[in-house]
């Protein structure tokens, strides 16, 4: 069940936004999607690559949940790609304590441009160039005092009332002052711009009745209130935050808060160690119920409808059955009475060429019943205009046609019932068909393989997690660079005295070390798989070198100080001393799946698991999974793209049933970023 407030208030923005600053200044913008309504930043920080969510009518953050990512852009999100794409942020705040959030962007040339958020109405996207001229937004509109068009000035909207984080006692009182028929809590809601939740609080605090008119308050309950609204904006301003999800008595969450707010005090609550980390748990079961639909939603559907058409024509089949018997019995019994029908058709005829009127008839045969008089018995009524004859069958009445014979009324009776029949025998093989459908349906689901249909919070990755890395087959860490970048970061920060250091004997190789916190033997059989691991990520893979020679070093023989004269790129080292080689490193690769288990959803009632690739030499990762592929260079192969594709596939048709769910959830980039550069081929297993 999902959430039941999902509205950021001013209060929320304040303290997202502080949290914001502190991550995203000085990051950089590295994509742009769009999922449903929500819109996602991916953005590089000193902290690593974050997600940022946004949801234009209601509310901002940063997400560690896994959301799905559409494979085509629209032309709105391609359009904000060409205004944010590689932007820096230079910080984010929040526009006069309003649902309004402005990030302060550099554009190409340095120069400050903003990118705004309007969280109220159904929101809205703006970018702005240095003079706040719109570049694009979600929408274009033209309000009673502003407008919101292409290449015109934006013109940030009109706080609803005073500002909270500014206004004093005597201002606070002259505004309160000017409503005295108002409720005190609408009052401070609409002019000091408070969210209704924080000046219900207010009240709660000062231990006045909230829905009390200024009128009945005096001076001294009008400074407890004010004093009151100073503590809650010095909690809001200066305050520890104290993120909380708070739940109702049914255990359903209804408020994510970032602070202590007293009303709630008896209630149950969640807590978090940032706003951000309470935002994100709370909005995430919001968006899995917009997000992601039931596999089996379509089919349930189809089953729904078989079932409706089946009723119906059973219904109908039952009312087929009911014509065909009363359609026989009624013919049946004008056989039965023949001869009395007869005669009474003859007297009604005969006296009809004798010039008596159909009412002058009805009523001597009215007469004649009531007398009793033989034949008389079945007779109910002429109906003139018809020229019918009614007449009567126990509890219901037949009617006869006085133009036919009674021969021909019986068969005419008769000839309904067995057209009722014949419809029996064309509805009884489409109901079996029906029942076959829905039978066939259901085997459909229940072969169906399960989909995980809720959003997951991606496991954090552990810092050697951001670099090539593998276990070695007597469980040594081994630990590689991706780039020049994160060859200097190795380095400088993870190399340790103990270690060895391993490189190709040509440029184009990941610097890898191989981590020795205890100082123990290093079996050849892990050196020879950290040089196939070398040979692999190397230059070597994108040439198609099938062998390549590898050395290894101590970490004093490595060093990052030139020869007097010379320079060393960024991701170069010197090397001095003997090294130890390792000829023939082989370039091939195995890629393995490992299901990392997360427990429990955040309501503790089902397991998780996140898939996870694995990289590395065959024996090395053989050790650790079952399910792993084995690929090698090949200037035939398949690009990282298709190869990532191959392996999924190959990931998911080799799992248990229930696993395959959550390998689906593996994305093609995970594994691309696993894969050597170049092209490659599989290797059967």
């Amino acid at each position: 069940m999902s959430p039941i407030y999902k509205n950021f208030t001013n209060f929320d923005v304040f303290a997202i936004t502080k949290e914001l600053n502190v991550i995203l200044a000085n990051s950089t913008i590295a994509n742009i999607y769009e999922v449903e309504d929500l819109l996602i930043l991916k953005i590089n920080t000193k902290q690593g690559k974050k997600n940022l969510i946004i949801k234009k009518d209601s509310r901002i953050n940063l997400t560690e949940f896994d959301y799905p990512i559409p494979k085509y852009p629209s032309q709105y999100i391609m359009s904000l790609r060409k205004f944010l794409k590689n932007r820096r942020i230079r910080g984010v705040s929040q526009y006069n304590f309003d649902r309004i959030i402005i990030f302060e962007l550099s554009n190409m040339d340095g120069g400050p441009w903003k990118f705004v958020i309007e969280l109220f109405n159904k929101g809205n996207y703006l970018v702005l160039e240095d003079k706040n001229i719109l570049k694009v937004a979600k929408s274009y509109k033209k309000f009673k005092d502003r407008s919101v068009l292409a290449n015109r000035e934006y013109i940030f909207p009109k706080s609803r009332g005073r500002d909270f984080l500014l206004i004093e006692k005597d201002e606070f009182i002259e505004v309160i002052k000017q409503d005295l028929d108002a409720e005190i809590v609408r009052n401070m809601a609409r002019n000091i711009n408070i969210a209704g939740l924080y000046s219900e609080e207010i009240c709660y605090r000062a231990e006045i009745k909230k829905k009390i008119l200024v009128k009945e308050l005096n001076d001294e309950k009008l400074d407890v209130l004010f004093k009151t609204l100073k503590n809650l904006r010095n909690e809001l301003m200066f305050g520890t935050i104290k993120a909380q999800i708070v739940l109702d008595d049914t255990g359903r969450e209804i408020f994510v808060i970032p602070f202590d707010i007293q009303m709630f005090k008896d209630y149950v609550k969640k807590d978090f160690k940032s706003f951000n980390e309470a935002v994100d748990d709370f909005y995430s079961k919001i968006d899995s119920e917009m997000i992601i639909t039931p596999q089996d939603n379509k089919i349930n559907q189809q089953i729904k409808s078989q079932e409706k058409i089946l009723k119906n024509q059973n219904e109908y089949l039952e009312e087929l059955r009911k014509k065909k018997q009363k359609y026989y019995e009624q013919g049946d019994f004008i056989y039965a009475n023949f001869n009395s029908l007869e005669k009474l058709f003859n007297v009604i005829l005969t006296a009809r060429k004798k010039g008596y009127n159909w009412d002058e008839i009805n009523n001597k045969l009215q007469t004649a019943k009531e007398d009793k008089l033989e034949d008389t018995e079945l007779f109910e009524k002429i109906i003139p205009s018809s020229k019918q004859l009614i007449i009567k069958k126990i509890d219901t009445v037949l009617y006869l046609d006085l133009k036919k014979s009674i021969g021909e009324n019986a068969n005419l009776i008769y000839s309904k019932g067995k057209k009722a029949e014949k419809k029996i025998r064309g509805t009884i093989p489409a109901i079996e068909q029906t029942k076959l459908n829905i039978e066939k349906l259901n085997l459909e689901r229940e072969s169906m393989e399960a989909k995980v249909e809720f959003l997951i919070k991606k496991p954090k990755k552990k810092w050697y997690e951001k670099y090539r890395w593998f276990y070695s087959s007597n469980g040594f860490s081994v630990i590689g660079g991706r780039d020049a970048s994160s060859n200097e970061v190795l380095f400088k920060k993870h190399l340790d005295p103990n270690d060895l250091v391993f490189h190709t004997t040509f440029p184009g190789s990941p610097l890898t070390i191989v981590k020795n916190p205890n100082d123990k033997e290093i079996p050849a059989k892990t050196i020879q798989e950290v040089a196939d691991f070398v040979a692999s990520y190397s230059r070597a893979w994108k040439e198609n070198w099938g062998v390549v020679d590898v050395f290894y070093v101590k970490p004093e023989q490595v060093s990052k100080s030139p020869p007097t004269g010379e320079f060393l790129p960024k991701g170069s080292f010197m090397v001095s001393g003997k090294k130890n080689f390792i000829k023939n490193a082989k370039t091939e690769l195995a890629l393995g799946l490992e299901l990392v288990e997360i427990s429990s959803d955040s309501e503790g009632k089902t397991e998780i698991y996140y898939p996870k690739i694995l990289s590395g030499p065959v024996d090395a990762i053989k050790s650790q999974t079952s399910n792993f592929v084995i690929i090698l260079p090949s200037k035939s192969g398949l690009t990282k793209g298709k190869m990532a594709k191959i392996i999924k596939d190959y990931f998911i048709k080799n799992s248990d049933r229930e696993m395959k769910k959550w390998i689906k959830l593996l994305s093609l980039d995970e594994i691309i970023l696993y894969l050597p550069t170049g092209t490659s081929l599989l290797k059967k297993k």
